[in-house]
C-alpha cells in the first residue's frame, strides 16, 4: 500500500461525506471500499426498518448472560443487513459512578464485573454476525457536563480552556474502570473508542499511558483505537500516543470545512520523517487485522457497502448533502433488517429487564377475580409523545420512554405504549379502563382515581448525550426527581385509590422517597429504557403473563448526598477537574463500606414466586498463587515492514483524475513542501512502554485481556436452587466475595459471578460459578501487579448485594 492509501484508512472523510456517521477513505486499487462506522449499541442509528432494542442498562437488569449474547447477535445481524462494517457498540463506559450521568442507560450498570460480562457477551454476539464491534468510551466519561469545550461555549457558558479531567487513581483504574475493557479485549473486540474527556489532565485520545500502555501493552489489545467524534485534539501527538483512526476526520472547531489533524497533514508527517512509516503501518495493520482475525468477519469488497444514508430517509438526495454538493443519487434502498429473531430477542430482554421493587399484599399480578373491575392508567409515561415517537435523536420527552437521547438512540419502527398494552389486556379480561395524561391539572385525575379499583401510574425521567439540551438538562439530569410532576401525581392518586401501582421508567436511579412508603402504593416496578416493546413488556409483568426476574443494576439511595454529584459549577475554573474520590468504592461498595441503608440495593428484585438455595459446594480446581507468573510467551508479533519513503510528488492531489469535493478530507498533498514542523525525538512514552514492540511483555500483560494466568479457573462454586412457589419463575444467583485486608483494604463484598435459571414450581437446578485468578486479585499500585492476598475469602451466594442465602470460605495460606 502507498502512503496515501494507508492514510486514507486512518482518517475519516468528514461529517456527512459518506452514508454513515463515520466513513474512512477507500483503496480502489485493492477493491476496498470506504469503511462504514455506524452507531450503535442499541440498534442501527439514523435509518429505517430496524429494531429499537432495549438499552444496555436493560440488558444488565436481566442478569442473563445468554440473553446479553443474543441481544448482541441480533444487533449485529441488523447492522450487517444494513451494510455496516464497524458497529459503534457496546458501551461499557460510563461505569455509572454518578447516578444522574446522562449516558448511564447505554452501558451495563454500576459494577465493573457486570459491565465486563455484558460488554463481552455483546461483542461476541455482534462479531459472530460478521460486523466489527467497538467498545466505548475509553475511559472515565462519567458525566456529560463539560465533556467538550465547544458544546458549553455554544450553550452560553464561559469558554473552557479544556474539557473536564477525570482524575482516577491507579487502583481504581485497574479494579473498576479498566476491568470491563479487559473482558472485551479478551472476547476479541476489534476496536476501542477513546472518550472526549481528559484523564489525569491529558485528553483520552492523546493519552499515551492509557492507549499505548494500559490498553495495548497491559491488556495486549490488538485492534485499533478510534476517536469519539471530535475527540482528537492534536495530530502528531495523537499518532504517537496510540490513536489509530480519527473520526469523523475534521478538527472539532472546524466542522464541515475539510480541515483535519490527519489526512494530508499525516501524509506530510510521514514523508518528512516526523511519523515513522512503521507507526503508520501499525495503525493500518490494526485497522485491517480484525477483518482477517475474526472468523465470522471478512474484509468488505466494493459490493459490500451501506444501503442507507444517515442524512436523509428519502430514496434520492444530493451526494454530499451537508456540503450542498454533487448530483442527485439514490441514498436509501429501505432494506428491512428486522426479523422474528430480532423481535423475540428484543421483547424477551424487555420482559426480563423489569424489576419488581415492591408488592405488598401481593396485589400483582392483576387478577379480575380479586375484585379489580376498573383500572385507571395515568401519567405521561403511559402514552405517546404529542410530537411522535421519532424526534431527532429521541429527544421527545412528553410521553413514553423508549430510550435516552443522543448517538445511541435508534428510530422506532413502532412503539407499543404502556396504556395501549394495558388497555388491551384489560379489555380481554372484561375490565374497565380509564386514562389520563394530565400531570398538572389533577382535579379530573383525582375523580378517576377515586372510582378506580386499581390505579397504574406510569412516570419517567430522561437523560442522554451532552450535545442535546432538553428542559435545562445538558445530557446529565439536573436532579433525580421524576419528570412531569410525577411525585405529586403519584401522591394525588394514592390518596384516592387504595391500590396504586407505580411504574417507573427511567434512564437511571430516581428518588422515590416522597411516596414509596405511602400506604396505598402497594406495588412498584422499575424499567430501564426498553425500546419499542416497552408497553407490552410492562403489561405482561403487571398481568402475570411474565413473572418478573429483573434485578437492579445500581443502588437506589434514600438520600441524594449518598450519590456522587454531577460537577456543574466551575466557580470560575476554565479547566474543570473531577476527582474520583470514591476510588474503588463504587455504588453498593460505598453503601456497604459506610453501612448506609439504601432504599433498594444493587441486585434487588422480587418475583411472583419464591426460591430456596441450598447445598453450597466449593471445589479447588487450581491452587492459587500470591503473584502472577511472568508470561513466558508474548502474543505473535506481526512483521512491520519499514517501507521506503518515496518522492512526495507521488502523493500530490490527482487533479487530472478528479476534482475535490468541498469538505471532503483527502490524504493527498497540495504541494511538495514536506519540511518537518515538529521535532518528536524527545516524545515521552509511558514508563515501561517500548514503541518498538517488545518481545517480552510487562508482568500484567502477555495475552488478550492481560496476563493469561489471570483467566485461569481457581475454584468452582456450586449450589442448588429450588422453586418453592406456585408459578414458573427466573432466579438470579449472585456470587459476592469478601476479600481479606492483609495488604490493602477492599470493599466488604464485590460481585464476581451471576447465573440465572428458570424453574417450574417444585423443580430444582444446580448453578455453577467459576472463580478466576483475577476474581480474587487486587491491584497493588506499589508493585504494579495483580496479587492475591493471603487470608480468608468469604464466598456469598446472594439474591442481592445485601441478602445472603449461603456463605462459604476459601483459605489461602502463605
Amino acid at each position: 500500500m502507498s502512503i496515501t492509501e494507508k492514510v486514507n484508512l486512518t482518517t475519516g472523510t468528514g461529517w456527512g461525506s459518506g452514508p454513515c456517521v463515520g466513513n474512512t477513505g477507500s483503496i480502489p486499487r485493492l477493491g476496498v471500499p470506504n469503511l462504514c462506522l455506524q452507531d450503535g449499541p442499541n440498534g442501527v442509528r439514523f435509518t429505517d426498518f430496524v429494531t429499537h432494542f432495549p438499552s444496555g442498562l436493560a440488558a444488565a437488569a436481566t442478569f442473563n448472560k445468554g440473553l446479553m449474547y443474543l441481544r448482541g447477535k441480533a444487533i449485529g445481524k441488523e447492522h450487517k443487513k444494513k451494510g455496516v462494517h464497524i458497529a459503534l457498540g457496546p458501551t461499557i463506559g460510563p461505569m455509572g459512578l454518578k447516578a444522574a450521568g446522562g449516558r448511564n442507560w447505554e452501558s451495563f450498570g454500576a459494577d465493573p464485573y457486570l459491565q465486563g460480562v455484558g460488554g463481552a457477551a455483546t461483542v461476541e454476539g455482534m462479531q459472530d454476525e460478521g460486523v466489527l464491534a467497538t467498545a466505548r468510551h475509553f475511559i472515565g466519561n462519567e458525566q456529560e457536563h463539560f465533556r467538550q469545550v465547544g458544546e458549553w461555549e455554544e450553550n452560553g457558558w464561559d469558554k473552557l480552556e479544556s474539557a473536564i479531567s477525570s482524575n482516577i487513581g491507579d487502583r481504581a483504574m485497574h479494579e473498576v474502570y479498566l476491568w470491563p475493557f479487559a473482558d472485551v479485549v479478551r472476547a476479541g473486540v476489534a476496536s476501542v473508542m477513546c472518550s472526549y474527556n481528559q484523564v489525569n489532565n491529558t485528553y483520552a485520545c492523546e493519552n499515551s499511558y492509557l492507549l499505548n500502555f494500559l490498553l495495548k501493552e497491559e491488556l495486549s489489545f490488538q485492534g485499533f483505537v478510534v476517536s469519539d467524534w471530535g475527540a482528537q485534539h492534536s495530530g502528531v501527538n495523537s499518532v504517537l500516543a496510540g490513536l489509530d483512526m480519527t473520526m469523523p476526520g475534521e478538527v472539532f472547531d472546524d466542522w464541515l470545512t475539510g480541515k483535519s489533524y490527519w489526512g494530508a497533514l499525516l501524509t506530510r508527517s510521514v514523508y518528512n520523517g516526523t511519523i515513522s512509516q512503521k507507526r503508520l503501518n501499525d495503525m493500518v495493520t490494526r485497522i485491517l487485522a480484525p477483518f482477517f482475525a475474526i472468523e465470522s468477519v471478512a474484509l468488505p469488497t466494493e459490493e459490500d457497502v451501506p444501503n442507507f444514508s444517515s442524512w436523509t430517509h428519502h430514496t434520492y438526495g444530493q451526494e454530499f448533502p451537508y456540503q450542498h454538493f454533487g448530483p442527485i443519487v439514490q441514498k436509501n434502498w429501505h432494506v428491512d433488517a428486522r426479523s422474528e429473531f430480532s423481535d423475540n430477542t428484543a421483547l424477551t430482554v424487555a420482559r426480563e429487564a423489569i424489576v419488581l421493587l415492591k408488592n405488598s399484599g401481593h396485589h400483582l399480578p392483576i387478577d379480575k377475580g380479586s375484585g379489580i373491575r376498573r383500572i385507571l392508567v395515568a401519567g405521561k409515561g403511559a402514552g405517546p409523545d404529542p410530537n411522535g415517537f421519532n424526534c431527532r435523536d429521541q429527544r421527545c420527552v412528553d410521553g413514553v420512554l423508549t430510550s435516552g437521547w443522543g448517538s445511541a438512540a435508534v428510530n422506532n419502527p413502532f412503539v407499543i405504549t404502556p396504556y395501549e398494552a394495558i388497555a388491551q389486556k384489560a379489555r380481554d379480561r372484561g375490565i374497565m379502563i380509564d386514562y389520563s395524561s394530565s400531570v398538572w391539572d389533577l382535579d379530573n385525575v383525582e375523580d378517576l382515581a377515586d372510582y378506580a379499583d386499581l390505579a397504574i401510574v406510569v412516570v419517567n425521567t430522561f437523560s442522554g448525550e451532552g450535545y442535546v439540551y432538553v428542559e435545562d438538562n445538558f445530557g446529565d439530569r439536573q436532579n433525580l426527581s421524576l419528570w412531569h410532576n410525577g411525585d405529586q401525581l403519584i401522591e394525588t392518586i394514592a390518596d384516592k385509590c387504595k391500590k396504586t401501582v407505580v411504574v417507573v421508567t427511567s434512564t437511571g436511579p430516581v428518588s422515590m422517597e416522597k411516596w414509596i412508603e405511602h400506604k396505598n402504593v402497594v406495588a412498584v416496578i422499575f424499567a430501564p429504557p426498553l425500546g419499542q416493546f416497552v408497553g407490552q413488556a410492562i403489561a405482561d409483568v403487571l398481568f402475570g403473563d411474565t413473572n418478573p426476574s429483573g434485578k437492579l443494576p445500581f443502588t437506589l439511595a434514600r438520600k441524594k448526598q449518598h450519590y456522587v454529584p454531577i460537577i456543574d459549577d466551575l466557580g470560575g475554573d476554565r479547566n474543570p477537574q473531577d476527582n474520583f474520590d470514591r476510588d474503588i468504592y463504587l455504588d453498593y461498595r460505598f453503601f456497604d463500606k459506610h453501612n448506609i441503608k439504601p432504599r433498594f440495593e444493587f441486585g434487588f428484585g422480587l418475583s411472583y414466586t419464591s426460591f430456596k438455595v441450598c447445598n453450597l459446594k466449593i471445589t479447588e480446581i487450581n491452587p492459587p498463587s500470591e503473584y502472577l507468573p511472568y508470561p513466558q510467551e508474548y502474543l505473535p508479533i506481526y512483521k512491520l515492514v519499514e517501507d521506503d519513503v518515496c518522492d512526495p510528488e507521488d502523493a500530490l492531489f490527482p487533479h487530472d483524475e478528479m476534482d475535490p469535493a468541498p469538505g471532503y478530507i483527502y490524504p493527498y498533498l497540495y504541494n511538495e513542501n514536506v519540511r518537518s514542523l515538529d521535532d518528536q525525538d524527545d516524545y515521552e512514552y509511558p514508563r515501561g512502554y517500548d514503541p518498538d514492540q517488545p518481545t517480552a511483555p510487562v508482568l500484567a500483560g502477555g495475552g488478550l485481556g492481560g496476563n493469561p494466568a489471570l483467566w485461569e479457573v481457581l475454584y468452582e462454586v456450586c449450589a442448588e436452587v429450588t422453586n418453592e412457589g406456585k408459578l414458573k419463575g427466573g432466579y438470579v444467583s449472585q456470587l459476592y466475595i469478601e476479600f481479606p485486608s492483609t495488604i490493602l483494604p477492599s470493599p466488604p463484598r464485590v460481585l464476581r459471578g451471576f447465573e440465572k435459571v428458570f424453574l417450574e414450581p417444585g423443580k430444582s437446578a444446580k448453578v455453577y460459578f467459576n472463580i478466576l485468578h483475577r476474581d480474587l486479585s487486587i491491584w497493588d499500585p506499589e508493585s504494579q501487579q495483580w496479587i492475591i492476598q493471603t487470608g480468608t475469602y468469604k464466598i456469598y451466594l446472594s439474591s442481592s448485594s445485601r441478602k445472603v442465602e449461603l456463605c462459604g470460605e476459601i483459605d489461602i495460606g502463605c
